[in-house]
C-alpha cells in the first residue's frame, strides 16, 4: 500500500501535470487565435493589393485596346489616303494624255508661227541670208510637252510616296501629305487652264471626301499624342508666349514657276 506521503506526491504531480496541459492548451489556443488574426490582417492587407493589381490589369487592357484601335484607324485611313492619291494620279495621267493631242489654241499658234516662218524665209531668201530657227514640228512639240508633264507627275508622286508610312503618325507627316495632295490638284488644274483646256476630271476629285478624311486623320493624331503623353504643337505654341513656330516651308523645293516649258 502507498503511504499517505506517496499519495500526496502523486496527487501533486497529477494536478501539476493537469495545470501544465491546461496552460499548454491555453497557449496553443492563443497561438491559434493569434495566427488567425494575423492571417486575417494579411488578407485585408493583401486585398487592396489584389484590387490594385486588378485595376492595373484593367488599365493595361484598356491601354492595349486603345493602342490597337488607333492602329486599326491608322490602317484604314492609310488605305483611304492611298485611294485618294491613286485617284489624283490617274486624273493627272488623263490630263497629260489630253494635252498630248493639242487643242484649237495650239493649232492656231502652230499656224501663226508657220506663217511667220514662211514670211521670214521669203525675206531672207531675197536678202540672201538664212535662219537657224528650225521649222515648226507640231507632233514633236505636243509629244515633248506631254512627256515633260508625265515625267514631272511620276517624279512628284514617287518621291513623296512614303510620307504616311511612319508609325505612329505625327503632325508633320499629316501636314506634308495634305499639302502634297492639295498642291497636286491645284497644279493639275493650273496646267490645263494655262494651255486653255477644259477640265474633264472635275468629278474625279472629291474635295468633300478629303475634308472628311482630314478631320478623321487629325482626330487620330490628337488621340495618338494623348495616348503617348506628347505635347501637341498647337497647344505648345498657345501656352508658350515665347514660342515662335517658323513652320516647315513646304514650298522650299516647289518649282511651280518653272513647271511650264
Amino acid at each position: 500500500k502507498l503511504s499517505s506521503l506517496t499519495k500526496s506526491r502523486n496527487a501533486t504531480r497529477w494536478f501539476s501535470s493537469r495545470r501544465n496541459r491546461s496552460a499548454a492548451m491555453q497557449q496553443k489556443q492563443e497561438d491559434l487565435f493569434s495566427m488567425l488574426d494575423s492571417h486575417q490582417v494579411a488578407q485585408e492587407i493583401k486585398s487592396p493589393d489584389s484590387r490594385l493589381h486588378e485595376t492595373k490589369s484593367n488599365d493595361e487592357s484598356k491601354d492595349e485596346i486603345q493602342v490597337q484601335r488607333l492602329q486599326e484607324d491608322r490602317v484604314q485611313l492609310f488605305k483611304e489616303a492611298g485611294m485618294m492619291t491613286k485617284a489624283l494620279y490617274r486624273s493627272c495621267l488623263r490630263s497629260v494624255n489630253l494635252i498630248r493631242d493639242g487643242n484649237q489654241h495650239d493649232f492656231a499658234d502652230f499656224e501663226a508661227r508657220e506663217e511667220e516662218q514662211k514670211t521670214d524665209r521669203l525675206q531672207k531668201s531675197i536678202s540672201a541670208s538664212f535662219s537657224f530657227e528650225p521649222p515648226v514640228d507640231r507632233d514633236n512639240e505636243l509629244s515633248s510637252r506631254a512627256l515633260y508633264y508625265l515625267a514631272y507627275t511620276k517624279e512628284s508622286f514617287h518621291q513623296e510616296v512614303d510620307c504616311l508610312v511612319a508609325e505612329p503618325w505625327r503632325e508633320d507627316n499629316l501636314k506634308r501629305f495634305l499639302y502634297l495632295i492639295k498642291q497636286g490638284e491645284r497644279k493639275r488644274k493650273w496646267v490645263l487652264e494655262d494651255y486653255k483646256f477644259d477640265d474633264p476630271h472635275t468629278n474625279k476629285w472629291e474635295e468633300v471626301k478629303l475634308e472628311e478624311w482630314e478631320a478623321k486623320a487629325w482626330k487620330l493624331i490628337r488621340e495618338t499624342y494623348d495616348s503617348n503623353g506628347w505635347v501637341y504643337q498647337d497647344d505648345f505654341a498657345n501656352n508658350d508666349e515665347d514660342y515662335q513656330d517658323e513652320g516647315i516651308d513646304w514650298d522650299e523645293d516647289d518649282d511651280s514657276d518653272e513647271i511650264k516649258q
